[in-house]
């Protein structure tokens, strides 16, 4: 069975990027609008959740130079992280970061969009993640 044009590290990248960088931008987004909802959201927490959620990006640079697992791994783990973090928080908690619970206001429609978003870019994210991680070990071992 050979690796096909499909399985290509360019294609897997011109697939994985715009998954992982709009996961970025909407994780952006969604604390923007968590900073509105919640005034008493610690101030310290944006920055530092900005800078984790640069990982992934920083793992496509790495696929990029040809470090598959490494790539792999600086995808998933994050992404994984936060999709068990985010869905628990805004779909299965009973407080009031649950967006079905939300009180009513002008930002509560963003934020609920932003919520479910970022649930489906954190899911396709940690499949890209994983394709990237498992995509070397495969073609490896196709060639032996």
């Amino acid at each position: 069975m050979e690796p096909t044009k499909a399985d290509s590290p360019r294609t897997v990248l011109l697939w994985s990027a715009p998954i992982v960088v709009g996961q970025f931008i909407a994780v952006v987004w969604h604390l923007l609008l968590v900073v509105k909802v919640q005034p008493d959201f610690p101030r310290f927490a944006v920055p530092l959740l900005i800078l984790v959620n640069l990982v992934p990006v920083a793992g496509l640079v790495a696929f990029a130079k040809g470090f598959p697992k490494l790539a792999g791994s600086m995808i998933i783990l994050p992404l994984a992280i936060a999709l068990i973090i985010g869905t628990y928080a805004h779909f299965l908690s009973p407080g009031t970061d649950n967006i079905l619970r939300m009180p009513p206001g002008d930002l509560r429609l963003r934020f609920q969009i932003s919520a479910v978003l970022l649930v489906f870019l954190e899911a396709l994210g940690c499949y890209a993640g994983l394709r990237i991680f498992l995509r070397m070990s495969v073609q490896r071992a196709l060639k032996t």
